[in-house]
Order: structure tokens, then sequence, then C-alpha cells
């Protein structure tokens, strides 16, 4: 069997600073009827960081596209993408998935704990000064 390449530019994987530790997410009111349980709604890691920049941490989508190493367009449609799943779930009671796409840690260098290296975080206040200058 053959496998087809993919056309056009490889994609680039999008820094992120945390994978989450709660990734599933369901309404606690079920439906009488039974509906809405099989409806599950994916939201890959790339997504929920740009909603992490923008929405929780206050950064301009300049800046989130600038720490996810993307431009400002990409960085548009993963943020506008996660907002619309998020509104769905909310909205409709569906069960929301945090998993997959296409990604990878952010490791700065600055943040050091016992010799090793570890990915920022970037909290709001100069946590890292590689990008808060």
């Amino acid at each position: 069997m053959r496998f087809r390449r993919r056309k056009g530019r490889p994609r680039i994987p999008r820094f992120i600073s945390e994978i989450p530790h709660i990734r599933e997410f369901a309404p606690r009111v079920i439906d009488e009827s039974g509906e809405g349980d099989d409806e599950i709604i994916k939201l890959t890691y790339e997504e929920l960081e740009a909603i992490r920049l923008v929405d929780y941490l206050g950064f301009s989508q300049e800046e989130g596209a600038e720490l996810m190493g993307i431009s400002r367009r990409v960085f548009w449609d993963i943020l506008k993408s996660a907002r619309r799943k998020i509104s769905d779930f909310l909205i409709n009671g569906k069960v929301l998935k945090i998993e997959g796409g296409n990604y990878r840690l952010r490791e700065c260098g600055i943040c050091k704990l016992g010799g090793r290296m570890r990915h920022c975080v970037f909290k709001p206040k100069n946590h890292c000064r590689r990008f808060n200058q």
C-alpha cells in the first residue's frame, strides 16, 4: 500500500506552555431523553493555548502568535475555532475533550529547577524574561 504525501508546506508545530491535568469536561445534568451522551467536541492543545494566552492571560493576538511561533492569521484561525468549540460545549451541553494537535512544549532555557530545563508557563508577572521585555 502506498502512502500519499501531503501537498504543500509541512505544518510547523505550535509552542504550548503545558499539557493540562484535566482533559475532559462534561455537563453535570444530563437530559432525560439521553441525548448528548455521544456528542464529543475535541479541543486541541494549541486551541487551548490560544484561549489561555488571549482570554485568560490578556495578551494581544500579535503577542500570542509570537509566543506560539506562528503567524497572526494562523493564530486567529486557531482562536476562532477554539471559541466556536467552547461555545458549542457550553450552549448545547456536549462533552469537551482536550487532546491531540501538532504542538511542542516550550522550553525557553531561563526557567530552571534543580538544573533541569522546564517549560515556561508564562505567568503574567515577569515570569519569563525572554518574552517580557
